[in-house]
C-alpha cells in the first residue's frame, strides 16, 4: 500500500491536481490514483489561492503521544506526519521540533522505532534553514516506518495511511473554506482517491472495524466522497468545501481526543 502524508497523502491531501508530465511521474501511484508528494499539493495550494496560505495557523501541532489502543496511536501518527509536513511548509522550527518528536514517540508505542540520531539531523538541518534537505529526511523516514509497520502491522500501516490523509484533508479545507477559490478545489476533487481509502478501511480486520473510532470514519469517508465527486472539469462548491471542513475538522478532533 502506499503511505505518505499524505505521501500524506498529502499521506496530506492527494488528489487530482493537474500536474505537468514530469511532476506526474514523480507522483505517488496506486493502481490508478495518483497521490502526488506532500509538498506539491502544497505548493499548488499556495499557487492557487487568492493570498499565501498562513500554515502555522491551521493545524493543531498537538503533541500527545500516548493513547490506549494501536488504533488510535496509528491514527494519530498519521496525523503528526502529516503535520510535520506542514511545519517544513511554514518553516516553523518549534512546530517542525514538536512534531517530529511526537511523531518518534508514536511511532515507538507501534514498535515502529526512529533513531534519535535522524531526528538530531533534522534538527541541526532546520536551524540551518535547509527546509528542502529537512523534507526529504522526513520522507526517507516515512518510508522506513512504513516498510516496518507493513511487516509488523497491516491494520496499523492503513490506519496511519487515513490518519494523515484525514488531517491533509482538514488543513487543505479549512484553508479553502475561509479563503475559497474554484481553482484551487481541484486539489481535493478525487473519489477514486476516496474509494481507494474505503477500500483499505473494508480491508482491516475485523477487530480494528470494530473500534469506535475507525468506524465513524468508515461512515464518514462515504460522506466524503459525495462530497467530492463532482462532473468533471467542474469545482467542487463552496458548500460542499465549507461541509469537508466541518466533517475533517470533527474526524481530527475526535482522533486527537481519543484515549
Amino acid at each position: 500500500m502506499k503511505f505518505s502524508c499524505i505521501r500524506f497523502a498529502m499521506v496530506c491531501v492527494a488528489s487530482a491536481l493537474t500536474l505537468s508530465a514530469t511532476s506526474l511521474m514523480s507522483a505517488q501511484m496506486t493502481t490508478q490514483v495518483y497521490v502526488p508528494p506532500s509538498a506539491l499539493v502544497f505548493h499548488n495550494l499556495d499557487s492557487l489561492s487568492k493570498a499565501q496560505v498562513n500554515w502555522k495557523a491551521l493545524p493543531t501541532f498537538n503533541k500527545k503521544s500516548s493513547y490506549t489502543n494501536k488504533y488510535t496511536t496509528a491514527l494519530n501518527l498519521g496525523t503528526r506526519i502529516c503535520d510535520a509536513f506542514v511545519a517544513i511548509q511554514g518553516k516553523d522550527q518549534n512546530k517542525f521540533a514538536d512534531m517530529a518528536t511526537t511523531v518518534a514517540g508514536l511511532s515507538g508505542k507501534l514498535n515502529a522505532n526512529i533513531e534519535q540520531s535522524l531526528n538530531d539531523k533534522m534538527f541541526a538541518l532546520v536551524k540551518q534553514g535547509k527546509w528542502t534537505e529537512v523534507r526529504s529526511m522526513l520522507d526517507d523516514q516515512q518510508t522506513t516506518v512504513k516498510e516496518k509497520l507493513n511487516r509488523l502491522d497491516k491494520d496499523a500501516a492503513i490506519l496511519v495511511t487515513i490518519g494523515g490523509w484525514l488531517e491533509g484533508l482538514n488543513v487543505v479545507t479549512k484553508s479553502l473554506a475561509s479563503n475559497y477559490t474554484a481553482d484551487a478545489t481541484g486539489i481535493i476533487r478525487n473519489p477514486k482517491l476516496v474509494e481507494y481509502l474505503i477500500g483499505e478501511v473494508n480491508g482491516l480486520s475485523a477487530t480494528a472495524k470494530g473500534n469506535d473510532l475507525v468506524k465513524t470514519i468508515t461512515t464518514k469517508l462515504g460522506e466524503i466522497k459525495t462530497l467530492v465527486s463532482v462532473e468533471k472539469g467542474k469545482p467542487i462548491p463552496q458548500e460542499s468545501v465549507k461541509k469537508l471542513a466541518e466533517i475533517s475538522a470533527g474526524l481530527i478532533k475526535d482522533v486527537e481526543g481519543a484515549k
